[in-house]
């Protein structure tokens, strides 16, 4: 489908990948290699007499700039980039320490460090405890260049001020960081939900092909009912004719057109319509569903019981919404007890109580896990490897429209699903 994929891009929790980090990372050491070239090109007009020894801290700081910027081009993980980038950090911070002392100035390196501190929180997406990290080497070093250079009691005010801007930096790193993590977990839901989607989309692709060959399918079916019907009227106007192969071809009749009624079954189950609320037999729906799945629950050797109360009458309700509830419920039921050593029992039960049809479905399965019994309703929750989550929210909507209710129950001996169905109600409804 144009536009919907089906696999998910994974994120970095952080909401940036490592490749994003490093190079964000590799601004550090960039912008000092820059700001020490560009500070040395000024110092013959403003520090002539110590042009050899600032000339040998800048080309230190240079140098250690640029090898952690070799180092960082070797891809190193999450944690060893922001070490690499505290390390830089704190390389340009004892320069400019060392640099303030030789040029006895107590304002440029406590400007410097504070610039970078928000610098770092607002450009590296490494997170609020990595820039805390930082914004505490700013804070030391230029609390340093200002307590060595100005003393004690000059220095108070700069360090003040640093360290309102350190905690500030650390403040708009946590909020980037926390609105990085929205955008990461937002970005995921969308590309859950659009994957949920293409997969609806093939589904119903998928039953418009099984609502097309289940057409095909009735044709030949008829024939051969037709056929073997046919062989046998012949071999019984034959004397000689093998009472065990009359029998054997009229089983093929019988299994021929058992076949066509569950194919027109499905056809009806898949068929595209408005709702139709009209007069339905809760029993008969229950046998149909337990006919459709009588294959399915043979091969994973599920005895299907089926206790249904004779006394129920008719209810007004949409016939193919009620058995896709049933279907839903009796596949979920057969699926759950896959894993049980046990016997494996479906059982399915009516009963008529208080002017309420309910109709009980249990397995005999391990039950509900804790963790999912709240919430086994909600869209897009599934305890299934490969489920949607959407059958028992659409069940339990289709049920509350006819004015029913749809529960769930969970036991040491399996799991019961229980819905109701108001006779009164659902009547007096179509009535008006």
């Amino acid at each position: 489908m144009a536009g919907i994929s089906a696999t998910a891009t994974p994120i970095d929790i952080g909401g940036v990948s490592e490749d994003v980090l490093r190079r964000r990372i590799s601004l550090v050491p960039w912008v000092v290699v820059v700001g020490n070239a560009l500070f040395a090109a000024t110092d013959p007009w403003l520090n002539p007499g110590l042009l050899r020894e600032l000339g040998v801290l800048k080309a230190v700081v240079i140098g250690a700039q640029l090898l952690g910027l070799v180092i960082l081009r070797r891809r190193p993980r999450r944690r060893g980039a922001i070490a690499i980038g505290l390390l830089c950090l704190a390389a340009g911070a004892a320069g400019g320490v060392l640099a303030a002392v030789l040029v006895h100035d107590p304002f440029t390196t406590p400007l410097l460090c504070t610039s970078a501190a928000l610098f770092t929180a607002a450009v590296i997406p490494w997170g609020s405890g990595a820039q805390s990290a930082a914004a505490a080497l700013a804070l030391v070093a230029g609390s340093l260049a200002a307590y060595l250079v100005a003393g004690r009691a000059a220095a108070g005010e700069p360090i003040v001020g640093m360290v309102v801007i350190s905690g500030l930096s650390v403040y708009i790193a946590r909020v980037l960081e926390r609105q990085r993590a929205a955008e990461a977990r937002a970005t995921l839901a969308l590309q859950r939900h659009q994957a949920e989607l293409a997969h609806v989309l093939r589904v119903s692709a998928m039953g418009e092909m099984g609502a097309q060959l289940a057409h095909e399918l009735t044709q030949p079916l008829g024939a051969i009912a037709n056929y073997a019907a046919g062989c046998r009227r012949r071999m019984e106007m034959t004397p000689a004719a093998s009472p065990e192969l009359i029998d054997a071809v009229e089983r093929i009749a019988r299994e021929a057109m058992r076949a066509g009624a569950i194919i027109r079954r499905m056809r009806e189950f898949l068929r595209k319509a408005e709702p139709q609320r009209a007069a339905v037999d809760v029993n008969a729906l229950v046998r149909e569903v337990a006919e459709l799945l009588d294959g399915e629950a043979r091969e994973r050797g599920v005895d299907v019981d089926l206790l249904l109360d004779a006394s129920l009458p008719p209810v007004q309700a949409d016939g193919v919404e009620i058995e896709q509830v049933l279907v839903n419920l009796a596949r979920n039921a057969i699926e759950a007890m896959q894993g049980s050593s046990g016997a494996r029992t479906l059982a399915i039960e009516t009963r008529l109580r208080q002017g309420t049809i309910e109709v009980f479905v249990r397995d005999s399965g391990p039950g509900l896990p804790d963790e999912d019994a709240g919430r086994i309703f909600e869209a897009f929750h599934t305890t299934k490897p490969r489920g949607l989550g959407m059958g028992l929210a659409i069940s339990r909507t289709l049920i509350e429209l006819h004015g029913g209710m749809l529960t769930a129950t969970s036991g040491p001996s399996g799991a019961t699903f229980r819905f109701t169905l108001p006779v009164q109600a659902s009547a007096a409804a179509v009535a008006s």
